[in-house]
């Protein structure tokens, strides 16, 4: 069983499944209702658009509609809204889905949005909002049996809310499902922070870098620092944890012979000798750390593999960034309670997927290290909770002189705190 985007569907199949709701059947509105083939057709290259944030109609958010596929037969509809704007968050929510009547009571509406939910944690979104009508009982069990609790009621509807998070694994398990789902080959060049940090990053990553360095990154991605470096020449060796990633890292850097790129975790470098690379980058694993011996064990890891004066960059997420980012849509209670304690010291667990720290808090790990702390920059400032709004633009003529701005003011310690990734660099000694 899986979700296939309509505009990669058998249309026909996909038309015919549409044709089997009601314009408006227990809150779920089928927006193809009375539509011929044709029109079915052009709106469903208007959903591809919206999927990609384009051509949205006033109001509109992005949005992806799939159809839950079955032993190739066509049996429901599952709507994901990227984010929410006001109406949104009092209504509908992020998801809205239905089931063709024939396909009912089968179990195909709590696997839908199961998979569904995979589908929004791969998009970052850590508590989903979804309503049901208060007539309809069984789609309210539905939700319930996928983790749901209900947030509050009205008259006519119910409204619930699900931790997008899987709680159950291992670390490595939860990041590499997460990943597996998310593209992270173009995180760095689909929004404007993440040209940013990728823009910020490489700034710092080249004023350590010597013509002869030996770099490794640990936590490689698909490898878009990596390869770029092994571009210029550097002799780079790439670590990856997960499988996906580390398979495309190696198709893009097929034919570079200065790039080596293999698989393993920031916690265990043991393949590697002691003062191996005069670089160590270290520009992901923190994210997703949470138990303080795995840690220590990272950080310990990179410095040991790091030659006596070489530069190591650790990158790492302020939490005020993920609470600006995440929590601002009616949910500040639940980020509060997943980000901090009571006496609000920031919290660390593996369910929260992403893992922030106060900056101050971050430098303290290092504080008995064998290192010495060089500088703390940000590396996107803003721009991610910004980006959402309607009316963001930075054109393609501006984006530079807007780096260069930036760029000049990324260690001014009252801003670290509001970026949302941050590079801690240090030299061992």
């Amino acid at each position: 069983m899986e979700l296939v985007r309509v505009q990669d569907s058998d249309f026909q199949k996909a038309y015919e499944l549409f044709m089997t709701f009601p314009q408006d059947e227990n809150g779920f509105i089928n927006c193809a209702y009375g539509y011929d083939y044709d029109q079915f057709l052009e709106w469903v290259e208007k959903k591809r658009n919206w999927s990609e944030g384009k051509e949205l109609p006033e109001g509109f958010v992005p949005d992806t509609t799939f159809v839950l596929s079955d032993d190739d037969n066509y049996v429901g509809v599952f709507n994901l809204r990227h984010c929410l704007n006001d109406f949104l968050r009092e209504g509908a929510g992020h998801i809205g889905y239905g089931i063709s009547p024939k396909y009912r009571g089968k179990g195909y509406a709590s696997e839908g949005l199961r998979l569904t939910l995979e589908k929004a944690r791969a998009m970052s979104i850590h508590e989903a909002y979804l309503s049901v009508n208060k007539d309809n009982p069984a789609s309210l069990k539905v939700q319930l049996k996928n983790g749901a609790y209900i947030h509050h009621e009205d008259d006519t509807k119910y409204y619930t809310r699900i931790n997008a998070i899987d709680e159950n694994g291992s670390r490595q398990e939860i990041v590499s499902d997460f990943y597996t789902d998310y593209d992270e080959d173009t995180r760095l060049d689909r929004t404007r922070h993440g040209q940013l940090e990728y823009a910020i990053t490489m700034e710092y990553v080249h004023k350590y870098l010597k013509q002869d360095s030996k770099v490794l990154e640990v936590g490689a991605g698909t490898g878009r620092y990596s390869i770029a470096l092994a571009k210029e020449g550097y002799d780079l060796t790439s670590l990856e944890l997960v499988e996906k990633n580390l398979t495309i890292l190696k198709d893009k850097s097929k034919g570079i012979s200065n790039i080596k790129a293999l698989q393993g975790d920031a916690t265990d470098l043991s393949k590697f000798e002691n003062d191996t690379f005069d670089v160590t980058l270290v520009l992901g694993p923190m994210y997703h750390l949470y138990e303080e011996e795995d840690v220590q064990k990272a950080i310990d890891e990179a410095i040991r593999v790091t030659k006596t004066g070489g530069t190591i960059i650790f990158a790492f997420i302020s939490v005020f960034a993920i609470m600006y980012s995440n929590f601002f849509q009616g949910n500040w209670k639940s980020g509060e309670k997943m980000n901090f304690t009571s006496d609000y010291k920031t919290r660390h667990f593996k369910e929260q997927l992403f893992t922030g720290y106060d900056v101050v808090e971050f430098e303290q790990l290092f504080k008995t290290k064998p290192v010495e702390w060089i500088t703390t920059a940000g590396v996107d400032g803003l721009l991610e909770p910004v980006e959402h709004r309607l009316d963001f633009s930075i054109p393609e003529e501006d984006f530079e002189s807007f780096k260069n701005w930036y760029l000049a003011f990324s260690e001014r310690r009252e801003l670290l705190g509001h970026t949302n990734h941050l590079l801690y660099i240090c030299r061992k000694k």
